[in-house]
């Protein structure tokens, strides 16, 4: 058996464990939606830790791990209290965090923490680098990808966060497959230079269908209409350029560590990064569509 086939084998079985676990996380309502907090966690934190690892250059080029990992915590605990403060049961002792602004303040203890952290306990060579890369993995990572909870609180929160996912990861799968069975023509960037042309247009392609596709299950199995069929291609579309981006994103992450994959915790896909690192770039430009439209 060739490596490809192995590979694509476990990404399948990887995907028939993992998919229905992350799938209740988000679809259900039970325990105060504690379930959708604690997957958007476990999913941001993970992907920021293995940011800062790959990050850590020296004992002078490495970023503030701990700090960031606090941060992120919170940035989701934030999220989640903003977004579903309406739930019954905690509305009073929640009140405090119903502000988007905690997390400006998050933030700026963060820099606080870190900035006095670097002057008194660190060499000052390579602190811009430390700094830096400690609140861009917060922001970037665990900010972006916790809009899952945002969208999970917007009126058919769980039909968004079903189209959002199945359009992301089908751009990725068919981007995969184009590439491998179509792939002659590569792109050569800088970033990622085997990637080809013929596997952007593969999964360009499957986004776009497979988001009118979905619409139109949504519309015709639960009687759900989130966008219409041209919108949602339109939506398909920009979702894979987004996907896109935040897979070189990554992968210029990667190259500048000289790491092949952000990880090994899941298997056939490498890291957590390496298997979110789409959803967590397209996650906010989705939900702010969403607010422009009008559903909040």
């Amino acid at each position: 058996m060739s490596s490809v086939a192995k590979n694509t084998i476990t990404r399948i079985l990887t995907a028939a464990i993992a998919l229905p676990v992350y799938v209740f996380a988000f679809t259900t309502d039970r325990w105060l939606n504690i379930p959708i907090l604690t997957a958007s966690a476990i999913i941001s934190l993970a992907c920021l830790y293995e940011y800062y690892r790959v990050s850590s250059v020296d004992a002078t080029k490495r970023p503030f791990m701990a700090a960031g990992l606090v941060a992120g915590l919170g940035v989701n605990l934030v999220m989640y209290f903003y977004a579903l403060h309406a739930q019954p049961g905690y509305h009073a002792w929640a009140r405090p965090f119903m502000d988007a602004r905690i997390i400006i303040a998050l933030v700026a203890v963060l820099i606080g923490v870190i900035a006095a952290a670097q002057l008194f306990r660190r060499p000052i060579q390579n602190g811009i680098y430390s700094l830096a890369v400690t609140v861009f993995g917060v922001v970037f990572i665990a900010l972006f990808f916790s809009h899952i909870i945002l969208i999970k609180a917007v009126p058919d929160g769980v039909f968004h966060i079903f189209f959002i996912n199945i359009v992301v990861m089908l751009n990725d799968t068919g981007a995969y497959f184009s590439g491998v069975l179509l792939g002659k023509h590569k792109t050569n960037f800088p970033v990622s230079p085997n990637k080809s042309w013929e596997g952007y247009a593969g999964g360009f392609l499957i986004s776009v269908l497979s988001a009118a596709a979905t619409v139109l299950i949504f519309r015709s199995c639960f009687g759900v209409e989130i966008f219409g069929v041209l919108e949602a291609m339109l939506i398909g579309a920009a979702l894979s350029v987004t996907g896109n981006l935040g897979d070189l994103i990554e992968s210029a992450v990667k190259r500048d560590g000289s790491i092949k994959d952000s990880g090994s915790i899941i298997p056939g896909h490498g890291g957590m990064w390496d298997a979110f690192d789409a959803l967590v770039f397209s996650m906010p430009f989705y939900y702010y569509y969403l607010i422009v439209r009008g559903l909040s």
